[in-house]
């Protein structure tokens, strides 16, 4: 039941992040058509391109880190209970292997997601200066903090609605202890906690993170082009963070 509700709302929740996206994108496009080329290889348009398509590629991966964080999270639940009743170690040790596929996969996605664009782009544009190269994964950025941004208030907001719902109903009305199996209420509150906590979480931490590492290549680009460095030398600048 549990499962079933998670993906019930991930599901209605993604629907409607969807076309916010498209929107966005949509409006990401033409708000680049009016500003003038960035660099004398790449035209107006192929911008408004890169950049509307690097942020549906944010919002995607973003999203998807989301899903894979509660896919996971309703899954080990019901492994981390089971062990429990054979030992409270094999009940740790298969919650933290559970957290830890979650946290490996967001950061593994994140990485996997801005090596392939930057990549793409130097084979594309070949003769842009890699300190260039940057300013065109902004918009994976932008998407995922979009995702990220509805996921986790969205998530966060049903999380305590049926928290309090269910401790009103439980503890108030009924006079029943907290999470007891005998409130129905509860499993809304158990899927608040894995599409709030965990799904909702695994975004944030995506957008946090691939933010930190586009926000880290731009000073190191800037930095390189400041000081004149050579271009391999300004890859390395880049690259280490």
């Amino acid at each position: 039941a549990i499962r079933e509700g998670a993906e019930g709302f991930l599901s209605t929740q993604y629907s409607t992040i969807t076309r916010y996206v498209i929107v966005m994108a949509g409006m990401l496009f033409c708000l680049y058509l009016t500003r003038p080329p960035p660099h004398p290889t790449i035209s107006t348009f192929t911008m408004a391109c890169l950049m509307s398509s690097t942020f549906c590629t944010g919002a995607f991966m973003s999203g998807l880190a989301g899903y894979i964080g509660m896919w996971i999270s309703v899954r080990a639940n019901v492994r981390t209970a089971a062990a429990a009743t054979r030992s409270y170690q094999e009940s740790i040790d298969t919650a933290l292997r559970g957290g830890a596929v979650c946290g490996l996969l967001v950061v593994g996605l994140c990485v996997f997601g801005l090596t392939t664009l930057f990549m793409l782009f130097r084979s594309m544009f070949p003769d842009t200066p890699s300190a260039f190269t940057p300013n065109l994964l902004v918009g994976f950025g932008f998407g995922a903090s979009l995702v990220a941004l509805f996921a986790q208030v969205g998530g966060g907001i049903y999380t305590k609605a049926a928290d309090v719902g269910a401790d009103l109903v439980g503890k108030v009305e009924v006079g029943i202890p907290e999470d007891d199996p005998r409130n129905p209420a509860v499993i809304a509150d158990l899927v608040g906690d894995n599409v709030g906590d965990c799904a909702g979480r695994g975004a944030d931490l995506f957008e946090s993170i691939s933010a930190e590492i586009i926000g880290a290549m731009l000073l190191g680009g800037s930095l390189a082009t400041s000081l004149r460095l050579p271009e391999d030398t300004t890859a390395r600048f880049m690259m280490f963070p």
